[in-house]
This record gives C-alpha cells, structure tokens and sequence, in this order.
C-alpha cells in the first residue's frame, strides 16, 4: 500500500497541476480504489439498518480524479490523505422525517469505524444553498469515507445545481456560475427548507415563507428557468452495455455523459468484473481528463432505476424540479 506521505506528494502535485508520472498516476488509482471495500462495508450496514419505505435510494461511487484535482486546489492546505470525500455513500430519504430517524438510528450504531465529524447542512445549509447531512467515518488505516443523507427535496435542489453547471460548462459548486441564477437556487434552497420546517439561508432569516415565494416566482419567469431547461435537458439518449448477464441488476455502473453527442452511456458490470471495470475506469479517466463536454463516474448500484434517481445530472435530467417549479409558479407547491 502506498504510504501517506507519497499519497500527500502526489496530491501537492495534482494542486500545482503538474503532470503526474505513469507510476505516480497509478499509484494515485490504486490508492483511491482501495476504498472499495470500506464503501462494501457501509452500504450493507446502512442498506440493513434503513427501511425501504423510508429511502428512494442509496448509491456508492469514488471520486473522480479530476473531482479530487479541483477541490485540493479549492483548499491549498488540504492534503490528499485527509480529503474526507474520495469514497462516498449517498441515500436519499422520502421526507426530512425519515432522514432524522435515519440518522438518529446509524449515529447510534456500534461500527468499527469511527465517526470523526458531523456536518449538518442539513438544518445549517451552506452559503450557496446546499443542503444535506453529512457523516464522515474513519477507518483503522485512517482513511475516510463520507455518507451523505438528503431529501428528495435536497437531492433535487443538489442535482439541478450540477446539471445546469454541466450545461453551463461551469461548477456552481465552486462559486462560479451566473450571479442572478446563484440568486435562483439559493431562494429555491430556502423555500424548499421552510417546508421541510428547516432554517433558510443566512440571506432570507428575515424574509417570510410570502416575501420568499415572491422572490422564487420573479426569478423564474426573468430567467426563464422552465423554458431553459426545458428545451436543453430530458431528451438524452441512453445506451446500454452490460458486460455479464445479470438481467437488470448489476453490482457496478460506468456513467458517461457525452453533451456534444446528448448520450448517457451505462456500462454494467457483475462483482466478480470488478478488476475489468475498474480498468476501464481509469483508462476512460485518461481519455477524458482534458475534455469539457464529456464527463464520467463508476458507482455501485442496486438496479437500473436506480443509478437514474441516484445520479440524474449524468442524465440531464430535470423533471421533477421541472414539476415542482411549475407548481411554485401556479401557487401549489
């Protein structure tokens, strides 16, 4: 295994964007594959310990290099070895009532990791709007993985954010993007936590759940936000290719979204391909590593339907925010 400190080199060249050498990259991918089974480990405990009829899904992935790249450079102190993120869990609930329950029930388990930090964005949200709760662990080699718990209202919020950065060639994430559509998702975040009896943001406390409505309707029809999205995203073609017989399950998914071609590829692969589909992986990573309109992920899944509710902006799909911000703007939502 490599050690920390090569761990750390390598990351404070990925922050200065030096080229990486062949071993130094492979070292990079060994290391980030590694967390495969620390995310095996929690997506049996959490998939055990949750009720289906609380949660629309729960999703794995490892973060992409290039993912890993933006946020050291994001954080000038931060070191690789330390970066909470680079195997993730995600589950998103029905309704806050069942994320509560959720957490109350998995912060209480007895686990052989431990639970370092808690990030409550979820009551707390984050200045641009996000939303969502985060529990990182730390595994015996110190090594962490982040567990993100969100609505279905968050979820929609979080993936709207990223699919329209997708189109826009830009990471809201980051605090890029256009100032009157940051304006739009922030109001949006606060109405949807008033109704899930949350705090809004710092911005609107003052404001009421009326003075905040208002201001959501004025800003969709000025940007025309149902129109825009309308016209660019829930059209894209999807093929897939499935590299065992597994019929519509599948242990992992390969996700490339091709915005020039508007396809979605998904590549489905049994555990026992896991090798083949990591080398895949990293193979596309470096294929794609310099392109704009071309983006990709490796996710554990439970089914095909899935991978869609898990993973939507790799999908350019927006149709349920599509539904709601027409309720909004109707005054019935």
């Amino acid at each position: 295994m490599i050690s920390k400190r090569k761990v750390d080199l390598i990351g404070n060249k990925l922050k200065l964007s030096e080229t990486l050498s062949a071993t130094e990259f492979e070292q990079l991918l060994k290391w980030r594959n590694s967390f495969s089974s620390t995310l095996d480990y929690y997506y049996t405990k959490l998939k055990s310990k949750i009720p289906p009829e609380d949660r629309v899904a729960i999703a794995r992935r490892l973060k992409r290099i290039d993912s890993i790249q933006i946020k050291l450079e994001r954080f000038p102190t931060m070191r690789l070895s330390t970066l909470q993120d680079v195997a993730g869990l995600r589950v998103i609930f029905n309704d806050d009532i069942a994320l509560d329950r959720a957490y109350t029930k998995i912060r209480g388990l007895t686990s052989r990791n431990t639970l370092k930090r808690l990030d409550d964005y979820h009551n707390r949200p984050k200045e641009d709007g996000y939303r969502g709760m985060h529990l990182i662990y730390q595994n015996e080699s110190s090594s962490l993985v982040e567990i993100q718990f969100r609505t279905k209202l968050e979820h929609i919020w979080a993936t709207a954010v990223e699919t329209y950065g997708e189109l826009q060639s830009t990471s809201f994430k980051t605090g890029e993007g256009d100032h009157d559509w940051k304006t739009f998702f922030k109001l949006l975040s606060s109405y949807f936590a008033i109704k899930e009896d949350c705090s809004p943001l710092i911005d609107h406390l003052k404001l009421s759940e009326k003075q905040i409505l208002i201001r959501l309707k004025k800003s969709i029809k000025t940007l025309k936000v149902i129109e825009r999205l309308n016209a660019t995203t829930n059209s894209i073609k999807i093929i897939i290719n499935k590299h065992n017989d597994v019929g519509r399950t599948g242990k992992y998914a390969l996700l490339e979204l091709d915005l020039e071609q508007n396809t979605t590829n998904i590549e489905i692969f049994n555990k026992k391909d896991v090798s083949k589909a990591i080398e895949i992986y990293t193979n596309k990573e470096l294929e794609l590593k310099d392109s704009k309109f071309r983006n990709i992920v490796f996710v554990n899944i439970e089914n095909l339907e899935n991978i869609q509710k898990s993973y939507p902006n790799y999908f350019l799909d927006t149709q349920k925010l599509l539904e709601i911000l027409s309720k909004i703007v109707l005054g019935k939502f």
